[in-house]
């Protein structure tokens, strides 16, 4: 997972559901899996996809990630960058 495609406000929460989703399945599904616990396999599955699913909402193109940060420093200056659209014709 590369961070420079997160928002710097999402890159540690990004970093923490990803270490989560790991620990899920790296760690407790194989011993629910020897346990023949099938329900509790099921839970952790689909809690590791939910924060998969998160993590995936989170991650933007580099580009706009980059984009962002310009418009942030530029705000941070109190300069305002609005929107432009052409006009239609």
């Amino acid at each position: 997972m590369k961070l420079n495609q997160f928002l710097t406000s999402d890159k540690e929460k990004a970093t923490r559901k990803l270490a989560a989703a790991q620990f899920l399945l790296n760690e407790l599904l194989p011993d629910e899996i020897e346990d023949n616990n099938f329900d509790e396999c099921i839970d952790l599955c689909l809690s590791a996809a939910e924060m998969f699913k998160e993590i995936r909402r989170m991650h933007h193109p580099v580009q706009v990630v980059q984009l962002h940060e310009i418009a942030t420093r530029f705000f941070s200056r109190e300069i305002n960058v609005e929107l432009i659209k052409p006009s239609g014709s």
